[in-house]
């Protein structure tokens, strides 16, 4: 009889486990242009710390499509924290229009506004409950991704 209830027990904890896994695993939100925005922050703030503005200004019109794309979508079903994902869109509004000017726009503020674009996203896809991982990221040195932090 004891083995019975130990199996049980066994059995219970087994198939609480796994519906625990199946319930995290849903939860995962997905959220596309969120993700291509992600890379191209990612580019833009390689583009900062080595202070290459050609590379940046290149990459303006692609980044504030995908800023005002983000900004405007609703916020994804099963986002961590909606609250904080519509004050980071809001954000993102902001950065895009600032990058409305850039024509006249002295090249360390360039350099300086889209190098603020990556944490922003960063930030968002946290709230969101976007897992942030970069393809490169298992290559990175151990100081490189401790900058990121």
């Amino acid at each position: 009889m004891p083995g019975k209830i130990c199996r049980s027990f066994l059995i219970c904890a087994l198939l609480h486990v796994s519906l625990a896994l199946a319930t995290y695993a849903e939860t995962v939100v997905t959220w596309d242009s969120l993700k291509k925005l992600d890379d191209l922050a990612e580019r833009c703030e390689a583009l900062s710390d080595s202070k290459d503005v050609s590379g940046l200004r290149g990459l303006i019109k692609a980044v504030k499509a995908a800023m005002t794309t983000v900004a405007a979508e609703p916020v994804p079903a099963g986002a961590k924290s909606p609250e904080q994902v519509k004050v980071l869109q809001a954000d993102l509004r902001n950065l895009s229009e600032v990058l409305s000017d850039t024509d006249i726009m002295a090249d360390t503020d360039v350099v300086a506004i889209l190098a603020g674009v990556h944490p922003v996203v960063e930030n968002l896809m946290e709230a969101s409950g976007m897992p942030h991982v970069h393809e490169n990221d298992e290559h990175e040195d151990k100081a490189t991704q401790e900058k990121r932090q």
